[in-house]
């Protein structure tokens, strides 16, 4: 169960940098900041947590907090990078 949570929390990580562009494509620039701003918190605030009750008091977890919080923070870095590319490309 952890290592399946793990690749998921890394793996999802990758994604949200797409959301900008979908939600861009639908509301324009608008779309893009606000579904910047629910990446990031997905990202920083809701993943540790799933993480917290997937591992719950194992000795692995901390292990594992040390190599999934620089993908998060990378992550979240990127989708901030994605949303400044999509603003100019739907902007009105």
């Amino acid at each position: 169960m952890f290592d399946v949570l793990v690749n998921l929390l890394a793996g999802l990580s990758f994604g949200f940098p797409a959301v900008p562009w979908l939600l861009g494509a639908r509301w324009g620039a608008r779309g893009v900041w606000l579904g910047t701003g629910f990446s990031v918190v997905i990202l920083l605030c809701l993943f540790p947590i799933l993480f917290g009750f997937g591992c719950g008091d194992c000795g692995q977890g901390a292990i594992a907090i040390f190599v999934l919080v620089p993908i998060w923070i990378a992550a979240a870095l990127l989708t901030a990078a994605s949303a400044a590319f999509a603003h100019f490309k739907f902007a009105r």
